[in-house]
């Protein structure tokens, strides 16, 4: 049982510790507004994350692999990233917020954040991937032992592990802006930015691959 608690923390810490779009939001969020902004872009991730396992716990996750549902989740994706870094490069505000404090620009921020956190998490074709594929395998083994229990533990497990990267992530990022001077956090912002708009496009160009793909067949 340690070893299954211990192998599916893991297999959630994976999950979301390769850099993406998520992560980005969370740093850029986290530099500009601090901790709970940041935490909340993982919260709102972590909600998508949820309703993907309930969906695959449920044998729902047939419908993730329809080409309609996965190009337009993807077209949504690439708006949003694209929408969500070209207005942060071109805003002055957020380097003023950087500058002189978050405190008092948070307010609103939090839902922001995590619905942001939502749609980028529920439309990132790698996050849709790994549930269909790598989650959907594990929890298919547990559910032809019969093991209800096992298959919660591992659900359950997984989710701990996001959860724990989200949450060290942001806790860093919150803590590290006090640590290097205005010019370089602008520098990182911009680059954030850049990085959120090419995941957006990358998106798009998956989204168009998809379905050309499909009226080829």
């Amino acid at each position: 049982m340690v070893v299954l608690i211990v192998s599916s923390i893991v297999l959630g810490l994976s999950i979301a510790a390769p850099v993406g779009p998520i992560n980005i939001e969370i740093m850029r969020r986290g530099l500009t507004y601090g901790f709970w902004s940041a935490f909340c872009v993982g919260l709102g991730g972590m909600s998508s994350d949820l309703l993907l396992m309930a969906a695959m716990f449920f044998g729902a996750g047939v419908f993730l692999t329809w080409t309609w549902v996965q190009v337009t989740l993807m077209f949504v994706g690439c708006v949003v990233l694209v929408h969500a870094g070209w207005t942060s490069l071109r805003s002055k505000e957020e380097w003023r917020v950087v500058e002189e404090g978050y405190e008092r620009h948070r307010k609103g921020q939090a839902l922001l954040s995590y619905i942001r956190g939502v749609v980028i998490a529920g439309t990132n074709p790698m996050n849709l991937l790994f549930w269909i594929s790598i989650y959907g395998s594990v929890l298919s083994g547990a559910l032809q032992e019969e093991n209800m229990f096992r298959s919660f533990i591992i659900s359950s497990m997984v989710f701990l592990g996001i959860g724990l990267w989200n949450a060290n992530l942001a806790f860093f990022v919150h803590f590290g802006r006090y640590l290097v001077n205005s010019s370089l956090l602008k520098w990182v912002q911009g680059t954030a930015s850049l990085i959120l708009i090419y995941y957006g496009f990358k998106f798009g160009w998956i989204g168009i691959s998809v379905l050309f793909k499909s009226f080829a067949m």
